[in-house]
């Protein structure tokens, strides 16, 4: 493993991409920090040989310099004009509000396994997990649920147009 390095091209190759990005100050740490790196994921096989061995030590190189960066910021400090800048007007609180009572009520008038279907489709669960879930046979049967159970939302939506008066 010591020949690859005997070489300082990798050294500057580290000392450039920092240099470039005004991180050249940190130059001799990273490097020596990616030899280490580089040395065990080779000892453990993560190296899988999809790439050469230049660009594998800095693309190692390169997440130890931004984990050092990451680390330097300095982190916010609590005041309370920030809570006052993101917190929502009671106005924008109660209609949110009044929106997810009226969907609640929608879901309600749909059924029980529309209601979840919806809900677990909302949640970005996959078409296996929602058929397990509704103890459904295949994953095209929760697809065919999920379909049917949003044409029903939206043809109550459309039949009912006072939502929309929830959205402006």
């Amino acid at each position: 493993m010591r020949h690859i390095f005997k070489n300082l091209a990798w050294r500057d190759l580290v000392y450039n991409y920092l240099k470039q990005r005004d991180g050249a100050q940190d130059a001799d740490d990273v490097f020596q920090q990616a030899i280490v790196a580089f040395d065990r994921n080779i000892r453990m096989g993560r190296y899988e040989g999809n790439s050469r061995l230049k660009t594998y030590f800095l693309s190692i190189a390169k997440r130890i310099w931004w984990k050092m960066l990451r680390a330097r910021k300095p982190q916010l400090e609590f005041k309370p004009e920030y809570e006052e800048s993101t917190t929502e007007s009671i106005e924008i609180q109660l209609i949110q509000r009044e929106q997810k009572l009226y969907i609640a009520k929608v879901l309600s008038l749909l059924g029980d396994r529309c209601k979840k279907v919806l809900q677990l489709y909302q949640l970005d669960y996959s078409m296996e997990e929602i058929a397990k879930a509704l103890v459904l046979s295949n994953a095209n049967m929760a697809k065919k649920q999920a379909y049917r159970c949003r044409n029903k939302m939206k043809q109550f939506l459309e039949n009912n147009p006072n939502w929309k008066t929830l959205i402006n």
